[in-house]
């Protein structure tokens, strides 16, 4: 409990001492002023941290954003920020509200670290003027976390490598290139001075303000996920993500959204409960009104040592190695939505990458031979055969693709309720890679439970593409059969041996409580 609490504290600490130059950077960006990002870090961040639905996630400012903004205050003014901001907060609730969270859990995985790799990216280059402004001091701080990464697991990394660059800095380099003064005070509401007269002409900048801060916050809760391990509420995300932009707005801040970068940082930091998001706010707030003068001394140079840390930590370099692997085709959609996340902006990479993976799975549809079943969805049902009690099989109904995958998870996380699955693929014509590596989280997740899974009734294509991507060797061989036969009866073996064990530890527990 204490050590939970503990990784929360440093986890909210830290990516508040990140978060700090961020929101102040692209609030002068955004032309609306440094001011109204500290505003939206703080208020809009600490209302989406208690209505979220992702514990982790990090709400404020962000970079992917920042275009669209200064687009609206250079024809709007920067009341037109508010308004439009105001208005898009309002379109994320109504999104919460009808359930259109989980949209993107059925986003292709290629896409998925296209999008994280880009973000990564992203923060990575805007780092990089900051760092080459005091590069002693980056590289200092950047040493810094690395040993503590490397041998001091357990201390707060960047908190000691930001440390170490202000000592560096007021001892030996002198560097101009700090934090700065930080103007804040009670904040007034914007509501009487907004423009409502153009609130028509402002509806589409709100629909983009809606749909840009939506998929990356609904992005990092999945990456953030996949991090920790946990499972967030994609609708009440939205709606989190949603009072935040119109709280943000009414108090003169910029639009908010959940960032990869800063969630990455509190995960690493320790981070693991909500209470982590709601003490970064806190922890914001306290820095600007009682460690203001502590905190204008932190360089740059170092801040930008830990964002780039942590961008580097946050990729998905897993999706990299998986590229030779796997077909030429998911390679190519990934490299094509981290080019556009770059280059362009989230929604055109996201709508492009949806696009391309689609046209590969009507193309694998095509192929297939005549006569396979296809539902067009993966659905699961337990099977009647005759097999130890202790095992449980679930039939697969159909190619095994991205839109499926999804439905797969959840129909299965209701299924289970015994310690041995056998999962038959006799009905599964064809999977993609989305659908592989979901199966390998599945797998991976019932092992941390401690319960075994096996696969059977695999045809050739899905046995190759499940080797591939490292499901047969996370497995092992002997759990992964081409018959399904063979796989229940190598289940029914192992469920007949936990059973015995079972009974021994039983038997030998009295003995043991009585040494």
């Amino acid at each position: 409990m204490w050590q939970r609490v503990r990784g929360d504290v440093v986890g909210g600490a830290t990516a508040a001492v990140v978060a700090l130059p961020l929101a102040l950077a692209f609030g002068i960006a955004s032309g609306a002023g440094a001011v109204a990002g500290l505003y939206a870090a703080v208020f809009g961040g600490l209302v989406a941290a208690v209505f979220g639905g992702c514990g982790v996630q990090i709400t404020g400012p962000t970079g992917a954003m920042t275009a669209v903004l200064v687009s609206i205050v250079s024809h709007h003014g920067v009341s037109g920020l508010f308004l439009a901001g105001a208005l898009a907060g309002l379109m994320q609730v109504i999104l919460g509200l009808l359930r259109l969270g989980k949209f993107v859990k059925y986003l292709p995985q290629p896409v998925i670290a296209g999008f994280t790799n880009g973000v990564s990216i992203l923060f990575f280059l805007t780092a990089i003027d900051d760092a080459l402004r005091s590069p002693v001091i980056a590289m200092a701080t950047a040493a810094v976390i690395v040993l503590s990464l490397r041998y001091f697991k357990k201390l707060p990394e960047s908190l000691f490598g930001i440390i170490a660059g202000l000592v560096i800095n007021e001892l030996f380099i002198h560097s101009p290139h700090v934090v700065g003064h930080l103007p804040f005070g009670i904040p007034q509401l914007t509501l009487s001075g907004m423009p409502w007269g153009s609130i028509t002409e402002l509806i589409m900048p709100a629909v983009t303000i809606c749909l840009l801060g939506s998929i990356s916050a609904l992005l990092s809760a999945e990456v953030t996920d996949n991090m920790i391990g946990a499972q967030h509420n994609s609708n009440r995300e939205l709606m989190g993500q949603g009072l935040g932009n119109i709280v943000s707005s009414l108090v003169g801040g910029i639009p908010v959204s959940g960032a990869v970068a800063r969630s990455g940082v509190n995960v690493y930091s320790g981070g693991r409960t909500r209470l982590s998001s709601i003490l970064h706010a806190a922890f914001l707030l306290l820095m600007i009104l009682v460690f203001g003068p502590i905190a204008k001394r932190i360089p740059l140079g170092s801040l930008a040592a830990v964002l780039m840390v942590a961008a580097v930590r946050t990729a998905d370099w897993t999706s990299l190695t998986l590229i030779p692997r796997a077909r030429w085709s998911y390679g190519a959609i990934m490299m094509i939505t981290t080019v556009l996340t770059v280059t362009r902006d989230l929604t055109i990479a996201v709508a492009v990458g949806v696009v391309l993976a689609a046209v590969v799975v009507i193309v694998d549809l095509v192929s297939l031979p005549q006569g396979r079943k296809i539902s067009g969805r993966a659905a699961a049902e337990a099977s009647t055969d005759p097999i130890h009690p202790d095992v449980q099989v679930v039939g697969l109904d159909g190619p095994l693709f991205f839109v499926g995958a999804e439905h797969l998870r959840s129909q299965l996380r209701q299924l289970l309720n015994k310690p041995v699955l056998v999962l038959d693929f006799s009905n599964v014509p064809i999977m993609d890679e989305t659908g592989a590596l979901a199966l390998r989280d599945l797998v991976e997740r019932l092992q941390k439970e401690g319960k075994s899974a096996y696969l059977g009734g695999l045809n050739r294509s899905s046995l190759r593409m499940l080797t591939r991507l490292g499901v047969v060797s996370s497995l092992g061989r002997f759990r992964v059969c081409r018959k399904l036969e063979s796989a229940v009866h190598r289940a029914s073996l192992d469920a007949a041996q936990m059973a015995i064990e079972g009974a021994s530890s039983q038997v030998e527990a009295p003995w043991n409580e009585g040494a």
